[in-house]
């Protein structure tokens, strides 16, 4: 690569946190006249060095690739992180990665950055080298919000928790989710009410139930009502949620496409009705109810 001005880390969510940082690297890279680039790492080191935490991710790395795009990044490097990758010295990633190989001039990092063997390098060792190798560091703080630092641990809690209006201010955009249209089992058209059933990129999503929701599909957007559940009227035992949508007024094939879903507001719980006519009536209310939701 030519010289680069980059900032590095996972950037999961993409937060507002990570915005602020990336925005300042954007912004010394203009001032440099360098292009803006992303360092990051897949898969998360928390799943290779602690699987038993089960780690979910908040945005697929196909997505942070588009929200990258949006703050002015003009290219993302993928570290495939792995056991023996984590057990490079720290002093090796920086003279054989960031500057043999990707020439970086100007680096941005948290101020609580660790990489390297036993996670040893830190923000002192980058200003340690700085000198002999060349390039300037420059450490962020966290951004905060009502006084607590925001991190994709605390957006991951209130997603799980369900507090989506949370989440959504630390994140800077609304809850979402994003995945490609699968065929399912086409009961939702036998009852009226085709979904678009979404095979998901990540792992975390709001608690089951029903959801307004807003449909993106390429840049334009749609009203939805979803459902996050198990379909308890008809199957027997599920062990993973899916995700369905039906899309209001709304009869194109779209199998295939890759739609993000952002939750806007829960309607309901989801629940076990005695037969379908009975969960047709209620998905009637749901309809009517986020008619008047989105008309306002």
């Amino acid at each position: 690569m030519k010289k680069t001005c980059a900032a590095i880390g996972i950037f999961d969510g993409v937060h507002l946190g990570h915005r602020h940082l990336i925005g300042k690297m954007v912004t010394r890279a203009r001032r440099l006249k360098l292009p803006p680039v992303v360092i990051t790492f897949f898969p998360h080191p928390a799943h290779v060095l602690r699987p038993d935490l089960k780690l979910g991710y908040l945005t697929s790395l196909k997505d942070r690739f588009r929200y990258f795009k949006d703050l002015g990044v003009s290219a993302c490097v993928v570290i495939p992180f792995s056991r023996s990758f984590a057990k490079i010295a720290p002093e090796k990633f920086i003279k054989d990665i960031l500057v043999k190989e990707l020439r970086v001039k100007a680096v941005y990092v948290g101020d609580d950055f660790r990489f390297g063997r036993d996670r040893s390098g830190n923000v002192a060792l980058f200003e340690k080298l700085g000198p002999s190798c060349g390039y300037e560091v420059h450490a962020v703080p966290a951004v905060k919000q009502a006084g607590d630092a925001i991190s994709s641990t605390r957006i991951r809690q209130l997603i799980a928790e369900g507090r989506l209006t949370r989440a959504a201010r630390l994140l800077g955009r609304e809850v979402g989710i994003s995945g490609t249209v699968v065929s399912g089992s086409k009961r939702g058209k036998g009852l009226g009410f085709p979904t678009a059933n979404i095979a998901c990129e990540a792992d975390i999503l709001p608690p089951q139930g029903v959801y307004a929701v807003r449909v993106w599909l390429g840049k334009k957007q749609y009203p939805a009502l979803a459902n996050i559940g198990t379909r308890p009227t008809f199957e027997a035992q599920v062990s993973k949620p899916c995700l369905e949508v039906h899309i209001l007024d709304f009869s194109r094939n779209i199998y295939g496409k890759y739609l993000e879903v952002q939750f806007l507001k829960k309607i309901r719980n989801e629940k076990k009705f005695s037969g379908p006519q009975n969960l047709i009536r209620q998905i009637e209310k749901d309809v009517t109810f986020a008619r008047k939701y989105f008309k306002k």
